[in-house]
């Protein structure tokens, strides 16, 4: 195709109708309302009681006694009135009449079959002229028409029983065990175009009457549906809240309490949990909709930035933690080969004390770092120990000879000759120091037996210095001296007394006298005992 040629666009290929299979596979629809029944043949009395409401008039106008009001509603082909429009019956929201000026009844299905018209013969056709009754035109174009009212009303009656089966189907359905909302207004809407000003002939107010009755009915299962509809709204609004609520919880946890793991899966799973609620629950109005998905959003928003700002804090405490570490690290690896035990155990405990103090590292780097403090306190320990299990048989050699110089030292008890007690002791206790250490467990047992032996010892020679002491003994003398001056004096005074016959003197002089003797009997055993 050359370039001065214009492109003629291709036709867009219609789509094409679906197989006798696809629709074949397509779940039946039953229709709320099926069509009105095809004309059938009403009993008599009921046409009869419906003909009952209708009229023909001289002028061929069929008309319904419609409650207080004289309604017309058609008029017989032929006559006058039917080449006249009558006023107000333009047809606007009434049931359409058929061939036969019958009403037909508004459905959403396709209409029924229909019995055949009677036919409306053409207009001074012989067949015409037979149908009605005119007689043959007069000079002046006046035709004599004889009407046959029954004849004329019948189909009118007829398309009123129609109604009254289309109610009956109405209220039927009516009383289905489900329905759509849908389906509801559709008939609704049919009853109100059906039941207007219908073109038939019967109880129209009875009609309508029933009608209203369907209508309200109606009414009340769409009202029902409505509020069931408001309610599912509802819980499912109140669930999406509770949902919303527990993300924005987790997203204002205390960061130090929030599992990260467990929270970063719920809030991997907020998007997938929040489409499935919208696909199960009633959905919500687009306003409540969408401020619950602002709020979720909001809250996951805040959840990232609190977990990006809880993590760099924390590798800020991890490298923190390895630093103080690592130095701990160095002091122990710098002691663990000292043999000063008692100094370096006391170390050891106060970089255990700062190792405990010290913040959380990584779990991985933080065992890694424990396991080499812990091995250079391990190789300390471990020559320590050795060490004490060296020298445990030596102390208790040490023992075995302090228990020997124990049972020495005790056998000087009790002391007689203080001079040579006090001699052996020094000698046990030159010996002693020479043994050494003994076992931890047993150096205050021993220690306090030997020290009881040395109090006795020196009790020994504190008694003897008292007893030989002369300045002891003066004192001795001159209260002995004293004393017994004294007592005779009061042997004086007893004798006064007894003289005077004062009982209460004599008493005081008694008793004054008796204590000066005691006095002096204690001092005399001392004097004795010094010798």
């Amino acid at each position: 195709m050359s370039e001065s040629e214009t492109p003629v666009p291709r036709p867009t290929p219609r789509p094409q109708p679906p197989s006798p299979a696809a629709l074949a596979g397509r779940p039946a629809h039953a229709p709320l309302v099926p069509a009105a029944p095809p004309k059938q043949e009403y009993d008599e009395s009921a046409v009869g009681e419906a003909l009952a409401y209708g009229d023909v008039r001289e002028d061929g106008t069929v008309t319904v006694q419609d409650g207080t009001q004289v309604r017309e509603i058609g008029a017989v082909p032929g006559t006058p009135a039917a080449r006249v429009p009558a006023a107000g019956t333009d047809g606007a929201d009434e049931a359409p009449a058929t061939q036969d000026g019958t009403a037909q009844v508004d459905t959403d299905e396709a209409p029924a079959a229909e019995a055949p018209a009677e036919s409306a013969p053409t207009e001074g056709t012989p067949a015409d002229d037979e149908a009605t009754g005119e007689a043959p035109a007069t000079d002046d174009g006046a035709a004599g028409v004889e009407i046959d009212r029954e004849a004329v009303l019948r189909p009118f009656a007829t398309a009123y029983l129609d109604l009254v089966a289309f109610l009956d189907l109405t209220e039927q359905k009516l009383s289905a065990p489900s329905h759509t909302q849908a389906e509801l207004n559709r008939l609704l809407e049919q009853l109100r175009k059906n039941l207007k000003e219908p073109k038939v002939v019967g109880d129209i107010p009875a009609l309508r009457a029933r009608a209203n009755e369907l209508r309200e009915k109606a009414k009340e299962l769409i009202q029902a549906m409505e509020a069931e509809r408001a309610a599912a709204r509802e819980a499912a609004a109140a669930r999406r809240t509770e949902f919303v609520e527990s993300i924005e919880a987790l997203a204002s946890e205390d960061p130090s309490r929030i599992s990260w793991k467990s929270a970063g899966e719920t809030m991997r799973q907020m998007v997938p949990t929040w489409k499935a609620m919208q696909k199960e629950d009633r959905g919500l109005d687009r306003a409540t909709e969408d401020a619950l998905w602002k709020r979720l959003s909001a809250a996951r928003g805040a959840f990232d930035r609190q977990r990006k700002q809880f993590f760099s804090q924390l590798d800020e405490q991890h490298g923190e933690a390895e630093r103080v570490k690592d130095e701990l690290i160095a002091q122990a690896e710098a002691l663990r080969d000292s043999t000063d035990w008692g100094p370096t155990v006391r170390a050891y405990r106060d970089l255990m004390d700062q190792w405990r103090a010290a913040p959380r590292g990584n779990r991985k780097k933080d065992d890694a770092q424990w396991a080499r403090f812990k091995a250079a306190q391990d190789t300390f320990f471990a020559a320590r120990n050795a060490d004490l299990h060296a020298t445990d048989a030596e102390q208790r050699e040490n023992l075995a000879v302090k228990e020997q110089l124990l049972a020495e030292a005790e056998a000087l008890l009790p002391v007689g000759d203080h001079k040579q007690a006090a001699e052996s002791l020094r000698r046990i206790q030159d010996r002693w120091e020479d043994a050494g250490k003994v076992p931890r467990g047993d150096i205050r047992r021993i220690e306090d037996r030997l020290r009881a032996v040395e109090r006795a010892v020196k009790k020994a020679e504190d008694d003897e210095w008292r007893r030989t002491d002369p300045r002891t003994r003066a004192r001795v003398e001159g209260a002995s001296s004293q004393l017994q001056a004294a007592i005779a004096s009061y042997e004086e005074d007893l004798e006064a007394a007894r003289a005077s016959g004062d009982p209460r003197r004599i008493e005081e002089a008694e008793k004054a006298l008796a204590a000066r003797r005691e006095w002096l009997a204690v001092i005399e055993r001392s004097a004795r005992d010094l010798g």
